[in-house]
């Protein structure tokens, strides 16, 4: 209906406005006031600077070009040129009838020309359990990729394995003093080192596999570099463990230990020095505060100032060993050469500085604009009863994102998760999200389901059913009706632009939408009345918009229950 309408308006437009001008988008929204009609228009405003004319005047003359379709009742002009649509009763009934026609493919889309798209997300380092700030990224990004997946792209979900550079040799580090001491040596414990009991545990795990003793007479790189990469095997084996507690799977782990094995970052590095993309210079101090012992050093730097980033950077440290930046180009020069068509990254909000340089290094190896997208995701408030939870006995230092969905399920975190947009704090209550009222959202936008499902249930042990292409849809004229209706012509619409504009947060705040407009009809309305038809239209109505709950639900990745 929405695209008709808006068909129309553009038809009665393009008569109206010289042929070749370029044409404002026709963009028609829901007023918020019912009195207002089903849909309103502001083009003649946004034509008014074209024809050089007020926008009452452009809507008049627009009303008198249009040729509405047969469901518009009347249309007239409101405020500065607002044109507003109403349609006649029961007109937007019949999406009821393909929703329940398509089932669980209704909002999906089915596209001839989709985008191979690379979405990584997560890449949590290898050095420990995976936090709730990792768990947030962790659902967006799943969610974002069902999400592009419904409009018909092809997405790899992939976890790029930062199992190279100084934090595994920390790691290391602290697993061979857990080592030494579960032999009664006493040891010196340093802050920088991790100090959380499943470094315990895999030390433990070491000792039984080798005898401590062989430990000890190995070379010392040697010891360092095999007990690192056994606690990075070991720690990712639970990671994968956490993720698949969130039912969040990867297509693709991807190694940065064995990007630099495999030599494609020093064949990076020379690939740029031949096309001119590097030389030898002197970065300034870092801008916006003193470094007293700052010595100007001459390093090859990669000129991504030429390329939109505000200073070059380096790509070689001092000992000659690739930088963290080389080896991030070279993974991504990667991806573009298995053929992704899109790049997208799902990064925490500290990485926000690091956006710039990617990008102008992917511009001057590929020639792609603003390749790959960046999601920055803010970090995670957890309370229990408002107050602050820090503190974890397994991590040592934070809470883990496992003791969250051992606490309160998956769906409450996974729900919660999506309930803001990724550049906004989320504040996190483990009571709010145990409880079962409508101050939880995931249960509230369940529950809608269930009683759904029971409504569905009882009509059917009364006898009453309903068969969609068979009852008469116009009776469902109330204004709860209506919105309800309206909500579920809504749904496709809002997948598309949480796709095009990479906005998952749109599917939790339209389920909960549906939820309350559902719930709403519910405490006003019975379904099961005296009037037969009626009653007929109104499962109709209830199997519709549970079908579109548990749609929003699966792209989610959250449970719709039948019982509650």
């Amino acid at each position: 209906m929405k695209e008709t309408l808006e068909s129309a308006l553009q038809h009665a437009v393009e008569q109206l406005v010289e042929s070749g001008q370029e044409l404002p988008p026709i963009r028609l929204t829901r007023p918020k006031i019912r009195e207002h009609g089903d849909y309103a228009a502001n083009i003649a405003m946004a034509l008014s600077r074209i024809l050089r004319q007020p926008p009452q005047q452009i809507a008049a003359l627009i009303l008198q070009t249009v040729r509405w379709p047969d469901a518009v009742e009347s249309a007239e002009i409101a405020g500065p040129g607002f044109i507003n649509i109403h349609l006649k009763k029961a007109s937007e009934a019949g999406v009821i009838e393909k929703i329940l026609a398509r089932g669980e493919a209704y909002g999906r889309q089915s596209r001839q020309h989709g985008e191979r798209i690379c979405l990584e997300f997560v890449s949590a380092n290898p050095t420990g359990p995976m936090h709730v700030g990792h768990g947030r990224g962790a659902v967006v990004g799943d969610v974002l990729a069902s999400v592009l997946q419904a409009v018909g792209h092809e997405v790899t979900r992939e976890y790029y394995i930062n199992d190279a550079g100084a934090q595994i040799g920390v790691l290391a580090d602290s697993v061979w003093l857990r080592m030494q001491e579960l032999q009664g040596l006493a040891i010196d414990f340093p802050a920088s080192a991790y100090p959380g009991e499943y470094v315990i545990d895999i030390a433990r795990e070491l000792l039984q596999q080798r005898p401590f003793a062989e430990w000890q007479a190995m070379d010392e790189e040697a010891r360092r570099q095999a007990v690192g990469q056994a606690a990075v095997q070991a720690n990712m084996a639970m990671i994968r463990q956490d993720l698949a507690a969130m039912g969040i799977c990867f297509d693709v782990f991807f190694s940065e230990l064995e990007l630099h094995r495999s030599g494609r970052v020093t064949a990076l590095i020379e690939q740029l020095r031949a096309d001119g993309l590097v030389y030898e210079g002197v970065l300034p101090p870092p801008k916006g505060k003193e470094v007293s012992d700052y010595q100007p050093v001459e390093q090859l730097l990669f000129r991504a100032t030429d390329y939109g980033d505000d200073v070059d950077r380096p790509l070689l440290k001092q000992d000659g060993s690739a930088t963290y930046f080389a080896a991030d180009i070279a993974y991504h020069f990667d991806k573009h050469q298995r053929g992704f068509d899109r790049l997208i990254d799902v990064w925490g909000a500290d990485h926000g500085g690091y956006v710039a340089r990617v990008q102008a290094a992917m511009k001057a190896l590929t020639g792609r604009e603003k390749q790959p997208d960046v999601l920055l995701v803010q970090m995670v408030n957890l309370t229990r009863d408002g107050k602050p939870v820090r503190m974890s006995k397994r991590a040592g230092t934070f809470v883990t994102l496992r003791e969250v969905v051992d606490e309160v399920g998956r769906d409450a975190v996974r729900f919660n998760f999506m309930t803001r947009r990724v550049e906004s704090q989320l504040d996190f209550d483990l009571e709010t999200a145990k409880q079962k009222n409508d101050e939880n959202p995931v249960y509230y936008v369940q529950y809608a389901h269930a009683r759904a499902s029971a409504i569905l249930r009882k009509a059917a042990e009364e006898g009453v059913t309903a068969e969609a292409g068979a009852e008469d849809l116009s009776l469902l004229v109330s204004h709860e009706e209506k919105r309800l209706i309206s909500a579920l012509i809504e749904y496709p619409e809002m997948l598309a632009k949480a796709a095009e504009r990479l906005e998952p947060y749109r599917v939790a705040t339209f389920a909960m939408r549906l939820a309350a407009d559902f719930h709403s009809f519910y405490h006003k309305h019975r379904v099961i009345t005296d009037d037969r038809a009626l009653s007929q239209a109104r499962i109709l109505l209830i199997q519709a918009s549970r079908q579109v709950l548990a749609n929003a639900l699966h792209v989610l990745g959250v449970n719709a229950p039948e019982r509650m």
